[in-house]
This record gives C-alpha cells, sequence and structure tokens, in this order.
C-alpha cells in the first residue's frame, strides 16, 4: 500500500509539473480573460487526477458506495468533460499564433524567420514589422472573411496538422489554391493609400479578373526564401 500511495503521489507531483509547463509555454500574449482560463483549466486536471488517485487508493477502484461512485463519474467522466471543452477552446485560440505555426518548425521555420527579419522586404515582413496586422499575422493573412473562412482555416489547419506529425508533407511546401484577391482586399479595400494606388483597376480586383499578386510577386514577392 505504501509503495501504492507513494507512487501516485510521484504521478500527480510529475503531472502538475506538466500540466503547468503547457501553461507558461503556451502564453505568446497575456490576454487576463485567457490566462485565467489556462489556470483553471489546470485545477481542474490537477483536480481530476486527484480524485482518480484518491478512488484508486481509498476504493481500489471499486465501486463500494456512493461516495465512490461519485468521485469516480466525477474524475472519469465530468472533469474531463470540462476539460475537453475548454481546452479546445484554448487550443483553437493559441492555434492562430505565429508562435504555433513556427512549432512545425521542419516547414513554416523558414517563412516565420522571413516575417521577423529586419531587412527582408517581402509582404509578409512588412506587414508583421509595421504591425499592419496587430495579432495572428499568419492567420489573419490566410483566412477568408467571415464565419464560413475561420471555419475553412481550421478545418485546413487540422489537415497541416496532421500531414506535419505523420511527415506526410512535401518540400517545398505551396498552398493548396492560389492566394485570393479577397484575403487582400478585406483590409486593403477601403484604405485610402490603397485607393490612390488602384482606382483606375479595382473593379478588375474586385471581380478576379487581375490579381493582387500579378503585380507583387514582381516587384515585392509574398516570401524571398530560396529554395
Amino acid at each position: 500500500m505504501g509503495v501504492r500511495r507513494s507512487s501516485g503521489w510521484l504521478l500527480l507531483i510529475w503531472a502538475f509539473s506538466q500540466v503547468s509547463a503547457f501553461g507558461q509555454q503556451s502564453q505568446f500574449q497575456h490576454d487576463p480573460v485567457e490566462e485565467n482560463s489556462a489556470k483553471f483549466l489546470t485545477a481542474v486536471l490537477i483536480l481530476g487526477i486527484v480524485l482518480l488517485l484518491f478512488n484508486l487508493i481509498r476504493y481500489r477502484g471499486r465501486m463500494t458506495g456512493s461516495v465512490s461512485v461519485a468521485l469516480l463519474v466525477s474524475g472519469v467522466v465530468a472533469l474531463p468533460s470540462v476539460s475537453i471543452l475548454l481546452g479546445t477552446l484554448l487550443v483553437f485560440e493559441r492555434a492562430e499564433r505565429v508562435d504555433f505555426c513556427l512549432s512545425c518548425h521542419l516547414t513554416m521555420k523558414p517563412y516565420v524567420d522571413d516575417l521577423k527579419n529586419p531587412k527582408s522586404t517581402s509582404l509578409a515582413a512588412l506587414h508583421y514589422q509595421n504591425r499592419y496586422i496587430p495579432a495572428n499575422q499568419c492567420y489573419e493573412c490566410h483566412t477568408s472573411y467571415g464565419l464560413f473562412g475561420t471555419v475553412q482555416a481550421k478545418e485546413a489547419g487540422i489537415v497541416d496538422v496532421y500531414k506535419y506529425f505523420t511527415m506526410t508533407f512535401h518540400l517545398p511546401i505551396k498552398m493548396r489554391e492560389p492566394y485570393p484577391n479577397t484575403d487582400c482586399l478585406k483590409c486593403h479595400a477601403e484604405s485610402v493609400k490603397w485607393l490612390g494606388f488602384h482606382q483606375d483597376f479595382k473593379d478588375a480586383l474586385f471581380s478576379g479578373e487581375t490579381t493582387c499578386m500579378q503585380c507583387h510577386r514582381d516587384t515585392n514577392p509574398a516570401h524571398t526564401i530560396q529554395r
């Protein structure tokens, strides 16, 4: 019994350290709501582990009464359900950040390095370094407008993560489809600076007859990474 009890506490300490480390490493930006949610999620996970260990040590996993059943159900069903829901929300939120894109270092590191390179003149780097987009720069540029655009981005992200961890991606990575004008125009179409240079052919850009990249790929490419 003493060995089992000691092993249980060691497991609890290890789990706490892992969960705490996850929370600290994932805080790329400080948002009070998100930060408190991460702490709450950590507490819920720890509580679930404590309940399970207590049930195993005190009741040896047997459902011998209402207290044992309540502890087991809480540790196996209720608390994990809360953890999954809240954890999913936090993961989807944090998956929009540049640092998350960088975590796929085998494929995305050259692009993130380009973003942060002060000597780079790529469109992506200019947008990032001048904070034309305040946060989540990769996500904002690669997500179409509206709720459906968000859903499409999340679906594509899940596919990309799957390919990355199963090592089924191919280098150099390429966009599945040409970059759409609408993803540029959702920010630029109403700006005074953009209108000043694009009035004569803005209708062609809106209709897709002319693409943004026809001009900007040659004179100011989206990325200047040599392959």
